[in-house]
C-alpha cells in the first residue's frame, strides 16, 4: 500500500500533491491571523467617538431676566433708580425727552445681551432729540437689540453692589467702589445674606478706598445712610425674588443719596 500510494494519477510522485495542502495550509493561516485583527481595528473604530458623543457634560444655562423687568423688580421694592424709560420706535423719543431731560445715556436692550459695554451699547453725552435718534438707530443696528433704554445721566462716586446664590451659604451679597478702582483695587466686600445696616456699615468700612467715599482731600462725603440701605434691600431683595446673580453697576452715590443707573437679574 505504500508503495502504490507513493504513484498517482499517471505516476506522478506524492510529493507533487504533498505540497498543495502545504499550500493550502498556508493561505488558511494567514486568514486566520488578520481575520481577528480586521474585526480589533473595525470594532474599536466605531465604538470609540459614540463614547465620547455620550459621555459630553451639560453645561447649565444662563437665563437674564429682560431689563424692563428687572427695573421693575427694583422699582416696586423701592430702590432709588435714575429716571429712565424703554423704547421701540424713534418717534417715541420725543415724548421721553419731555420727562427725561438731556444730558441723557442711551443703552442696547436685548434679552440675549448680557453686557452692554462688551457691544458697544452704551452712549453717553446725549444733548438733543437729533442725537437721541441717530443713537437709537446705532444701537438697534446691534445684534440681539430689541429695545433702547433712555436715562438721565448722572455723576457721583461709582460703586458696584451685587449678590449672588451659593451653595454653601445660600446668598452673598458684595460691594465695591466701581470705575478703575474696581479693576486696579480690585476692591470688594463680602457677606452673607440677609445683613443688617450695621453689618454694611462693617463692609463699607473694610474697603481700601473708604476714604475716598468719605471725603478725601475735601470732597464731600457720600451719603452712607443711603448706601448701607441699598445693601440691606438688595439681601433681601436676591432672596425673595430667588435670584441666582443680581448687579447693580453703577451706583451712583452723592451727598444727597445713591442711585442705580445699571441693573443686572439672573434667574435660578
Amino acid at each position: 500500500m505504500a508503495i502504490l500510494e507513493m504513484f498517482k494519477k499517471g505516476g506522478k510522485p506524492v510529493v507533487k500533491t504533498k505540497s498543495k495542502p502545504q499550500v493550502v495550509k498556508h493561505v488558511q493561516q494567514k486568514k486566520v491571523i488578520h481575520k481577528p485583527v480586521k474585526k480589533v481595528a473595525t470594532k474599536h473604530h466605531v465604538t470609540a467617538p459614540v463614547k465620547h458623543i455620550e459621555s459630553a457634560p451639560k453645561l447649565p444655562q444662563v437665563v437674564k431676566i429682560p431689563d424692563e423687568k428687572a427695573y421693575e423688580i427694583f422699582k416696586d421694592a423701592k430702590f432709588p433708580i435714575v429716571p429712565f424709560a424703554f423704547v421701540k420706535r424713534d418717534k417715541d423719543i420725543a415724548d421721553v425727552l419731555k420727562k427725561i431731560k438731556p444730558p441723557i445715556v442711551m443703552k442696547v436692550s436685548g434679552q440675549s445681551i448680557i453686557h452692554k459695554t462688551e457691544v458697544g451699547g452704551i452712549i453717553k453725552n446725549i444733548n438733543s432729540e437729533i442725537a437721541a435718534i441717530d443713537a437709537f438707530n446705532k444701537l438697534m443696528a446691534i445684534k440681539g437689540a430689541e429695545k433702547v433704554m433712555i436715562q438721565k445721566q448722572v455723576s457721583g462716586m461709582e460703586l458696584i453692589v451685587g449678590a449672588k446664590s451659593d451653595q454653601q451659604f445660600g446668598y452673598i451679597v458684595s460691594v465695591g467702589l466701581g470705575g478703575i478702582f474696581v479693576e486696579v483695587l480690585k476692591d470688594v466686600t463680602f457677606r452673607v445674606a440677609p445683613i443688617t445696616t450695621t453689618e454694611a456699615a462693617s463692609m463699607i468700612r473694610e474697603l481700601k478706598g473708604y476714604e475716598i467715599l468719605a471725603g478725601a482731600r475735601g470732597a464731600a462725603p457720600i451719603n452712607f445712610e443711603a448706601l448701607y440701605d441699598v445693601l440691606t434691600k438688595v439681601s433681601r431683595l436676591v432672596g425673595t425674588a430667588k435670584l441666582k446673580e443680581l448687579d447693580i453697576n453703577p451706583l451712583f452715590c452723592t451727598a444727597e443719596g445713591c442711585w442705580a443707573a445699571d441693573i443686572r437679574a439672573i434667574k435660578q
